[in-house]
């Protein structure tokens, strides 16, 4: 990492030369604090993939790249070498495609001095690489190109590619699109494929627009019916296109479907890859005991080639079961099971409904969930479970969030059960594959980490640990069946890095752990394992931590569209931070309904003068602070404020804060040491009661003081909440006081009405340092207004006779004067 020189001692015994290099050194430095390297973006790779048994330059890109070191990779079968810097925004490197490296989708990350990129996805293909050679976007004038290749292009506003074969008649001819999921363009689809495979007289022999198999990606085959030339047309469904795609065309297999769908964990399984349009074939393969996702790909060989991609399955502690036909109904199903067991079928015609009868006692507790959208199955699943009766005993469409199903049982007594399976629509054929695991209630942990900014999954989930300083992270732990302490576990960790954490309390799901680099720790890093564990010998449980990896979301707002999931923890040393923050160590506790002000420094180096933004990544139970509170430009020293709830948990507490500043490339982040924080019971609890006073009166408000601990010395007691134009006195008490009264002055200008939620503050010294209670909450004052004085009496007037004049008559309206005449008039 680059340093901003310190002039004066540059200059210091040094040659005219050196000086002058030094002067220039230090405005290259000072003419912008960009040289304080921050994390790594890695947005994506071109080409995005290679051919397995070759090497391919590959050249990536993002922002602050300048230092990279290393490409890590997550799965094994590629590595690196001759890594080059081209700028900031590109690195080159190229990359050794073993040639039995698994085909599909892999994952990796750059590593440079300043810390660990996202993860970004590189693809492995059986066939040689070939550019798109534009123009291709005319029928009559395609890109000519052998069988068996991968095409390397890239999709355009309303631009359709096209792709010349020669085939043979009953050739298979196969196409398998990777877009949607290569790209990484924010809230937005790059490409959205769309296939078609045309003779040359443009007649259509199949289509896709998205798959089962691969959701949005297409694949597509046919059998070509006589020899001759053939076109493949690439395009976005909308003709919105703006990404990178990869095509592979050629005569491999692709198989939609694998039976049965799932394995028992450590066991040899002989699958059948049906939907592959030249028939069925078998291939056998390994289960692992895990993996992130809880599936492993299956890819079988037919003709020696495989399909570009692999078929998922499910991996299972349990064993198999096979729908054996005929199974449509309840009373055509024979074999009885007891769980747990997987039950594996086909609806293989439409309106196909199958059957399987299990046993289970009173009490015994199964989730049953199906499994077919999420391995690519064209199902929509319908399960219902009914009893010997056949009594409905619960049923499910879509769940979770899938359109797969699950049901809870509980099984009501000892006996005989039946589960039943349809699709929605009761479609059905070869390849409507399923599979519904009876899952026991076991224990487990789920460990992740918090989503800390909003539709970003991978944000500050990369332990960049700076030389000399720290990193921390809130790790989220959900248990199940087991509600014991845990601890956390990192087997392996870079020379020079130690980690630290507490135990976490059974009442607490999420806890923070904190990574140390020594000073002179090498700048290295890799993918970790972080694991959970019990710490009941005689319970045992362990958790291993799992990240999601949102690679493509798009419309609208950053909704997922293809998310992957691993174990690895990329934890890295980096570059020693331009400054540090510290805590000093509380020597008093802070009580329940009580605050505490903690003294945080900031350590800068080099005289590096930027804001720094703190705040805490994790609060004990019960705690609550401020989201951030920052140092000024050129501030060492902060109060952070936490207050304590009245049921904060009583525990000593290691906490820590997150440190983050932008010296002009981005945000550099560091973490503070722990200190121990302790949460303890009040020493002293408070009632009030209402008081009444007049304006611009004196009046003493009374409460009654509960010592719960002792203390030594007397405490500050003072009152809050009272009105506006009103004053109190700070009163002591001790421990042996058990009536308090509180003396408050009103004024003429105090409001009248009753002013409630008064509350008063303790202040209890332990150690030299405050420990304040909130207590008493709750207290009215009422304010009468002032007395009026009492009217005086006025001096006697004398009265002045004035003389009363007749009142003027009021003139008569016209119709007053016309009844008047016609009333005279009468009289005559």
């Amino acid at each position: 990492m680059n340093r901003i020189l310190n002039l004066q001692r540059a200059a210091l015994g040094v040659h005219p030369a050196q000086l002058l290099a030094a002067f220039s050194l230090a405005l290259l430095c000072l003419s912008g604090v960009s040289t304080w390297a921050a994390s790594p973006d890695l947005s994506t790779s071109v080409p995005r993939g290679g051919q397995r048994g070759t090497d391919v330059k590959v050249t990536f890109y993002g922002n602050r790249l300048d230092d990279a070191q290393e490409v890590i990779f997550h799965e094994p079968g590629i590595a690196f070498k001759d890594l080059k810097v081209l700028d900031a925004k590109k690195v080159e490197a190229t990359l050794t495609i073993e040639p039995d490296c698994r085909l599909g989708e892999h994952h990796l990350r750059l590593r440079c001095a300043s810390g660990i990129s996202y993860a970004r996805n590189f693809w492995v293909s059986q066939f040689p690489n070939v550019a798109e050679v534009e123009p291709n976007d005319d029928f009559d004038a395609p890109q000519k190109i052998d069988l068996n290749v991968t095409i390397e292009a890239e999709a355009k506003s309303e631009e359709t590619d096209y792709y010349l074969v020669t085939a043979k008649k009953g050739q298979r001819l196969s196409v398998e699109i990777e877009g949607l999921r290569i790209n990484n363009i924010t809230n937005n689809i790059a490409i959205d494929p769309f296939v078609t495979i045309l003779n040359k007289d443009r007649f259509e022999l199949a289509s896709a627009d998205g798959s089962a198999l691969l959701k949005q990606e297409s694949i597509l085959q046919v059998e070509i019916p006589e020899d001759g030339e053939y076109i493949v047309e690439v395009r976005d469904s909308a003709y919105q296109g703006r990404g990178r795609y990869r095509a592979h065309i050629g005569t491999f297999p692709r198989p939609t479907g694998v039976y049965p769908a799932g394995g028992q964990a450590g066991s040899d399984v002989e699958f059948t890859l049906v939907g592959d349009i030249k028939g069925d074939y078998k291939t056998k393969a390994k289960i692992p005991t895990r993996t992130a996702e809880g599936t492993v790909g299956v890819s079988g060989e037919n003709g020696g080639q495989f399909p570009p991609s692999p078929n998922y399955v499910r991996i299972s502690d349990f064993g198999n079961v096979m729908e054996v036909e005929p199974n449509n109904s309840n009373t055509e199903v024979k074999d009885v099971v007891a769980l747990p067991q997987a039950f594996n079928g086909i609806l293989e015609k439409e309106g196909d409904i199958d059957y399987f009868k299990f046993s289970a006692k009173k009490g015994e507790r199964f989730r049953f969930r199906v499994f077919a959208n999420a391995i690519g199955s064209p199902v929509d699943p319908v399960m219902n479970i009914y009893d010997a009766n056949m009594k409905s005993l619960g049923g499910s469409d879509d769940a979770d969030g899938t359109k797969d199903s699950r049901v809870d049982f509980n099984s009501p007594a000892d006996g005989e059960y039946f589960v039943r399976i349809k699709d929605m629509l009761d479609r059905g054929g070869s390849d409507f594959i399923y599979r519904i695991e009876s899952l026991p209630s076991e224990k487990t942990i789920d460990v992740t980490m918090t989503e800390m900014l909003r539709r970003n999954l991978q944000y500050r989930k990369q332990f960049n640990v700076p030389r000399g300083g720290y990193y921390t992270m809130a790790v989220n732990t959900t248990r199940r069946g087991y509600s014991g302490d845990l601890v956390f576990d990192i087997p392996e960790l870079p020379a020079g890095v130690t980690w630290e954490a507490g135990a976490i309390p059974k009442t607490v799901s999420q806890f923070p752990i904190l990574l140390k680099a020594a000073p002179d720790a090498p700048i290295a890093g890799g993918l970790y394992k972080l694991k959970v564990k019990g710490t009941d010998p005689k319970n045992p449980v362990e958790g291993l931590f799992k990240q999601p990896l949102d690679l493509v979301r798009g419309p609208q707002n950053g909704v997922e569209y293809y998310t992957r999931y691993n174990n690895d923890l990329p934890i890295s040393v980096v570059e020693e931070m331009p400054f540090s923050v510290t805590i000093d160590q509380p020597k008093a506790p802070i009580v329940r309904n009580g605050t505490m002000k903690l003294k945080v420094r900031a350590h800068r180096k080099d005289g590096y003068d930027k804001k720094i933004t703190v705040r805490f990544p994790w609060k004990p139970p019960g705690i609550t602070t401020p989201a951030t509170m920052t140092f000024g430009e050129k501030d060492t020293e902060l109060d952070y404020e936490l207050n304590a709830n009245s049921s904060a948990e009583i525990n000593n507490w290691k906490i820590t804060l997150i440190a983050e500043s932008d010296g002009g490339k981005g945000l550099m982040m560091t973490a503070t040491p722990f200190v121990n924080l302790s949460v303890e019971e009040p020493f002293v609890s408070m009632k009030l009661s209402m008081a009444t006073a007049k304006q611009g009166e004196p009046v003493s408000m009374v409460a009654e003081v509960e010592n719960l601990r002792e203390f030594t010395g007397q405490a500050d007691t003072q009152i809050f909440g009272i009105p506006a134009h009103a004053t109190a006195e700070v009163v002591k008490i001790d421990k042996g006081t058990t009536n308090l009264s509180i003396p408050i002055v009103t004024s003429e200008k105090t409001p009248v009405g009753q002013h409630k939620n008064l509350f008063c503050t303790v202040t209890v010294v332990k150690d030299g340092e405050p420990i304040l209670h909130r207590v008493g909450m709750g207290g009215v004052l009422r304010v009468d207004p002032k007395p009026k004085a009492a009217a005086t009496a006025k001096p006697a007037e004398e009265k002045k006779v004035v003389a009363k004049t007749a009142p003027k008559e009021k003139p008569l309206s016209r119709l007053e004067q016309l009844r008047l005449e016609a009333k005279k008039a009468a009289e005559q």
